[in-house]
C-alpha cells in the first residue's frame, strides 16, 4: 500500500466512526469497537479494493453487510470464557480490553479461542495466555 493510502485510511476511519456514532446513536468509543471488530476493517487497507474511496455512508453500508455475514454461534459458556480470557490477557499486558479485542480480531485469535474452547477452557489462565501469545507470534511471521 502506498503512503497516500496509509495516510488516508486513518482519516476515513475517523469520519466513519463519527458517522457510525450518529447513525447508531452510540458513543465514539463504541463506534470504534464496531469498526475494529468488523471484518471490513482489514479491507480498508486492501490496495486492490480501494475501499477508502467510498463515502462514510457507503462504507457503513458495507460494514453492515459484513457484520450480518458474521455468524458466531457460541454458547454462553464459550462467550464467558472468551470475555474472561480477553480481560485476563489485557491485564497481563497492561492494556485495555479494546486494544486486546482489536489485536484478537487482527490475528483471528478470537476464532482460535472459540475453535479450541474444548481444550483451552480446561487449562489455567497462564497457559491460555501463553497459547494466545504463541498463536499471535505465528500469525505475525506469516
Amino acid at each position: 500500500m502506498g503512503k497516500y493510502e496509509e495516510n488516508i485510511v486513518p482519516i476515513k476511519l475517523s469520519k466513519l466512526a463519527e458517522y457510525v456514532s450518529q447513525r447508531k446513536r452510540i458513543s465514539l468509543d463504541e463506534a470504534l469497537i464496531y469498526i475494529y471488530s468488523n471484518p471490513m476493517y482489514k479491507e480498508l487497507y486492501n490496495e486492490g479494493a480501494k475501499w477508502w474511496y467510498l463515502s462514510s455512508e457507503a462504507l457503513y453500508e458495507e460494514f453492515e453487510r459484513a457484520r450480518k455475514n458474521i455468524v458466531y454461534e457460541v454458547s454462553k459458556p464459550e462467550f464467558e470464557f472468551f470475555t474472561y480470557t480477553l480481560e485476563k490477557y489485557a491485564l497481563s499486558k497492561g492494556v485495555g480490553g479494546l486494544q486486546v479485542l482489536a489485536l484478537f480480531k487482527e490475528y483471528d485469535a478470537d476464532a482460535f479461542l472459540f475453535n479450541n474452547y474444548d481444550l483451552l477452557h480446561t487449562q489455567g489462565t497462564g497457559y491460555v495466555i501463553d497459547e494466545i501469545d504463541r498463536f499471535i507470534q505465528r500469525r505475525r511471521r506469516k
